[in-house]
């Protein structure tokens, strides 16, 4: 039998190792923070929140980078027992070592394009690709991305990696080969090993390792998404993964339902059995002497944002088409989308199920027409119902989906007669040739009543359309804009937006000619993330447009604050009989319930009247509040509105999930919300 004391002198190599690799992977984090601080994100570092920022975020790399070099220990404790194979062992954990520190190099390389794109790291979202069109996604990213650059970036820093670090290593070796083989000077190296595993382990010496909600430091939001590191943003990744796989397990804003229906309606949630008894309300009609529109279109456009609408944006020229609209009909100042992917907010929008953290095209009760769904409600009413997008229906299974929601007919890119191929992209066609199809569609409709619910597509990546060829002059920024921008967005984005707009223009007149009974609804799938510059203010990086104009609609109206979850009742007030009754999770924004309402929930926005704040889940509400536009929200407020969002979201996603008859199932084991 060896020597006890022998035994550890000889393991002991390990333990510098493991702490070389503690080192070099805390550079690596730390540098890919840098690089996302500095050229991603593109904010200043010489501001008060920095030290902040950087001392929590330091708390994550250093769990992160202890369980990355967690190989190493494994090696060190295996080498005790096959004293043997300590040379093997030891290659094994300087392998490791290296195999990780690359792929955290990729991973950061990879999560500094996702942040310039999302202005945020991984998120669950990011597994998208597992539901979406992959050959559509990857060549989008050939032609609008940089990849040779971020190839350039992995081969160059990775090659670097593995001829440092194996140098450094032996390099230490050498230099203490002494000191490892003196026992007591081990013993103390073992010793001190401890303290900095359970220090870093724990990441820290707080009283607890950091969580998520940690993440939320500061009051500027896109320093609150440079804490953490991409790392660490991968494993809660895989743990949202339910979000996208589907295994519908209840979120956790789900608690005791009977009780958050009571913090929604009182004691009516008391007696009741159903979710559709407390969700179904009566119709008030805006005009009741004026006939229903005959025809109905409720177009979603693919990243439409509102700050272009913006008084101190006059004179962009982006968004004259709108615009023209809100002056004609009625908007609403204070909109967010449901979600912040297209599909998310659509499902939402077809289903009448707001966003509850789960992909509804993808579930089984995605497949059965639920009667929030607004095709299911506009056929009650005797419309014919339409749904036309761009792309085509393979994407997230959106034929198969909207049928299921109970649309009659179904118009897809692929349908567009008069399109040339060579105009047909990976993600469809033009939003012109489709907006053409459907007048045509409209002047065989004659008087028949038809509801058509329009997703366009052209203001998307790669934004290679020949817009020359379609009779638009190249569009450039006006010069007192330039001042404002930082070349993260050249013209040509930019002229994708005017050339969706003014196709919509040209759609709406020639309807509205030939239909005057037409009623038009204008909103945006999601913010598009592009902005003159890397710093938007929270609104104006948040909001999307609704505008709502036709025959029936108050010119000039100024609507309260709402969802995609909104729209649909807001079009009922003008479409359907007063005392018509519907289930729905939204408000109808003409009514007085809607400018009586506390707040409405929205892409992780909690909305309110004078404006709104991040929904930060489990951080503390005083960090929630912090983070706004408008007035400032009260702590006691902010904490009353989010249990309240919680609420509506938990009962949407039992009725969704468990069905109509669900409310009566409690958690009991879960504590009941209590607006404070």
């Amino acid at each position: 039998m060896r020597h006890p004391m022998r035994t550890l002198v000889r393991s002991s190599y390990f333990l510098p190792l493991w702490g070389l690799s503690l080192f070099a992977l805390m550079i690596l984090l730390a540098a890919g923070r840098l690089a996302l601080w500095l050229f991603a994100a593109q904010a200043d570092f010489w501001q008060a929140e920095t030290l902040l920022v950087w001392s929590v975020g330091l708390r994550f790399d250093m769990m992160v980078a202890a369980y990355l070099s967690s190989p190493t220990l494994f090696c060190w404790l295996a080498s005790l027992f096959f004293q043997n194979k300590r040379k093997m062992l030891l290659r094994a954990a300087a392998v490791s070592t290296l195999s990780l520190g690359f792929l955290l190099i990729l991973a950061e390389i990879l999560n500094f394009g996702f942040f310039c794109e999302y202005q945020d790291q991984f998120n669950v979202w990011v597994l998208g690709l597992i539901n979406d069109d992959a050959a559509a996604i990857g060549q989008t990213i050939l032609r609008d991305y940089h990849w040779g650059r971020y190839l350039c970036a992995i081969i160059s820093i990775s090659a670097a990696w593995f001829f440092l670090f194996p140098r450094v290593v032996r390099f230490i070796f050498r230099k203490n080969a002494a000191h490892l083989n003196s026992p007591r000077k081990n013993i103390a190296l073992v010793l001190i090993a401890i303290v900095v595993g359970i220090i870093f382990y724990r990441g820290g010496i707080d009283r607890r390792p950091p969580r998520l909600r940690d993440a939320a430091p500061c009051d500027t939001e896109i320093l609150n998404h440079l804490v953490i590191n991409p790392a660490f943003a991968l494993k809660h990744v895989l743990v949202d993964l339910r979000m996208v796989s589907n295994n519908g397990k209840a979120p956790d804003f789900v608690k005791n339902i009977r009780d958050q229906a009571r913090l929604l309606y009182g004691e009516t949630a008391s007696g009741a059995t159903s979710v559709e008894a407390l969700i179904t309300t009566k119709n008030e009609r805006l005009n009741p002497d004026v006939p229903a529109p005959r025809h109905v279109y409720l177009v979603v456009m693919e990243s439409y944002d509102r700050w272009p609408m913006l008084e101190k944006y006059a004179g962009i020229g982006l968004c004259d088409t709108l615009i023209a609209l809100e002056k004609s009909g009625a908007s609403s100042p204070n909109f967010v989308s449901g979600a912040s992917g297209t599909m998310a907010s659509l499902t939402s929008v077809i289903s009448g199920i707001p966003f509850i953290d789960c992909a509804q095209n993808y579930r089984p009760r995605g497949n059965v027409a639920l009667p929030t769904a607004t095709a299911e409600i506009f056929k009650k009413l005797g419309y014919k119902t339409r749904f036309a997008y761009c792309g085509y229906g393979m994407w997230q299974h959106v034929e198969d989906y909207a049928r299921a929601q109970g649309f009659e007919e179904i118009v897809l890119g692929s349908d567009v007669p008069d399109c040339p191929d060579k105009y047909k992209g990976e993600w469809g066609v033009p939003d012109g040739f489709l907006f053409s199809y459907l007048e045509k569609l409209a002047e065989s409709d004659g008087d028949t009543p038809v509801f058509t619910l329009i997703l366009s597509a052209s203001y998307h990546p790669p934004y290679a359309l020949p817009i020359e060829e379609f009779a638009y002059a190249p569009y450039k920024l006006p010069e007192p804009f330039r001042k404002l921008c930082d070349g993260s967005v050249d013209d040509n984005v930019f002229a994708h937006f005017r050339y969706s707009d003014r196709e919509l223009g040209k759609f709406i007149k020639t309807v509205t000619q030939k239909q005057p009974d037409s009623i038009f609804a204008v909103t945006g799938d999601h913010f598009s993330r592009k902005f003159l510059n890397k710093k938007p203010s929270l609104s104006e990086s948040k909001q999307v447009p609704f505008v709502i104009s036709g025959a029936g609609v108050p010119a000039g109206k100024t609507l309260p604050f709402g969802t995609h979850a909104d729209m649909v009742p807001t079009l009922l007030a003008l479409c359907a009989p007063d005392g018509f009754e519907y289930p729905s999770f939204g408000v109808n924004l003409f009514s007085e319930k809607a400018r009586e309402r506390r707040c409405a929930f929205g892409n992780y926005m909690i909305l309110h009247a004078h404006g709104g704040f991040v929904h930060y889940g489990d951080a503390p509400a005083q960090k929630r509040a912090a983070v706004h536009y408008g007035k400032h929200v009260p702590e006691n407020l902010a904490a009353q509105m989010q249990a309240e969002a919680d609420a509506h979201r938990a009962l949407a996603w039992t009725y969704f999930e468990k069905g109509d008859n669900a409310l009566i199932e409690t958690r009991e084991s879960n504590s009941a919300p209590q607006a404070p």
